[in-house]
């Protein structure tokens, strides 16, 4: 914007300064020609004569033309006769203080100011001589002087508005955007689009920064969203939806871990198993939402009785697994048992049928009763029925199974009672 409107100003200046200089320069050439003429017409004889003196006086006639640079009188052999030049320091009484100016232009510049003019003097047809006059125009240099100096202050105007606009605007737009660009960084740093861009009074800038915040809300809506859905998506993958029991995919997973865990840190764990005994007939006489209220009033008191690094799983239907890293004696697998027996019992209260439902229960402590995932998971099953046959409500450990061969099978008598 600024290169423009300076090369508008200086096309402006030289537009005006060459219609000036045309006027002056046809103005200089009319008053050359005259002034030849008349010294034309009183040097015939001083030029007839070859009188020097008399050409000077003739010449002497020029003293009141400030705008004469010089004039010479000619012999007809181009060999000069006399010559005239303005005293030093003459001034055009109209214009003293352009004086020194003019004469400064005149000796520098002449081809911007200067006309000079010949005339033959001629005498009954007879070629006398020649009259040479150089016309110095004032007008003109002071014109493009004038022109330069207010071509000048306007620039000098210009810049200073500039710079004084540019330093507001960069205050004004490029702090706001400034702002909104760190903002955008470190959304893009952290990943968290809480943060927004303050207001501003510039409103251009107000207005993006409305529509940037616009967007992050929108994203930050759309990504609570997504994080809900992840977490429903992971509850689903890996958790019961009824009961919020760990399902059998996250059940098996965990397992694996702390088999891997045992070869590192040589620590075992227990996998308790269990059945409802009974809950057909209660679930058959309360219907499913009797049923459902029940299998979650009992895993929320199982969960109760278990530490946070316990895992509690439904398989499906009426059948848990309990998992317990770093418990690696029967006794104390048999501790937490009597716990989750107690918790599967209190929870009864939910119906005032006269059936109570209890649990059978299967123990294994890994490695000894298997040293992997299936196989231990066989055997506590196998266990855990054979407490069933035994009369339910009870506890089984797997090497107290006799019903079951060695990788965990059970016979089909043990499957009848479940």
């Amino acid at each position: 914007m600024l290169i423009a409107t300076t090369l508008a100003v200086l096309a402006t200046m030289v537009s005006m300064m060459a219609v000036v200089g045309a006027l002056a320069i046809g103005s200089m050439q009319q008053r050359a020609d005259t002034i030849a003429e008349l010294l034309a017409a009183n040097s015939d004889v001083a030029l007839a004569l070859r009188d020097a003196e008399r050409g000077r006086q003739a010449l002497a006639a020029l003293d009141g033309s400030s705008a004469v640079h010089s004039a010479r009188l000619l012999l007809a052999n181009d060999v000069p006769l006399s010559t005239y030049a303005p005293r030093r320091g003459h001034l055009d009484d109209n214009n003293a203080l352009f004086g020194e100016w003019d004469q400064v232009w005149s000796t520098w510049l002449p081809f911007i100011g200067e006309r000079t003019v010949r005339r033959p003097v001629m005498n009954g047809g007879d070629l006398l001589g020649y009259v040479e006059v150089t016309v110095f125009g004032p007008q003109l240099a002071r014109a493009l002087l004038f022109f330069l100096m207010c071509g000048a202050f306007v620039l000098l105007l210009m810049s200073i508005g500039w710079a004084f606009l540019s330093g507001t605007i960069g205050r004004r737009i490029t702090l706001p955007l400034m702002r909104l660009t760190n903002v955008a960084r470190h959304i893009r740093d952290t990943g968290e689009f809480k943060h927004r861009v303050p207001r501003t009074q510039v409103v251009e800038v107000q207005q993006l920064s409305e529509e940037f915040n616009a967007m992050l809300d929108e994203i930050e809506l759309r990504s609570a969203e997504l994080n809900e859905r992840n977490k429903q998506l992971a509850r689903l993958a890996f958790y019961d939806p009824l009961t919020g029991a760990a399902n059998r995919v996250l059940l098996l997973d965990r397992i694996t871990q702390l088999i891997d865990a045992h070869a590192r840190d040589d620590r075992g764990f227990a996998v308790v198993e269990f059945d409802l005994d009974g809950f057909k007939l209660l679930n058959d006489q309360l219907g499913h939402s009797g049923g459902d209220e029940f299998l979650r009033a009992m895993s929320t008191r199982c969960r109760a009785e278990l530490r946070a690094t316990d895992t509690f799983a439904r398989l499906g239907g009426d059948e848990f697994v309990v998992l317990l890293p770093h418990v690696d004696s029967r006794e104390r697998a048999a501790i937490v048992a009597a716990k989750l027996a107690e918790a599967v019992h209190a929870a009864n209260h939910v119906h005032t049928l006269p059936i109570s439902c209890t649990a059978s229960f299967g123990i294994g402590l890994y490695p000894e009763d298997g040293r992997s995932t299936n196989e231990i998971m066989a055997r506590v099953d196998a266990a855990m029925y054979d407490a069933k046959a035994a009369g339910r409500n009870g506890i089984r450990f797997v090497s107290d199974v006799k019903g079951a061969d060695n990788d965990g099978r059970r016979s089909n008598t043990d499957a009848s009672t479940r």
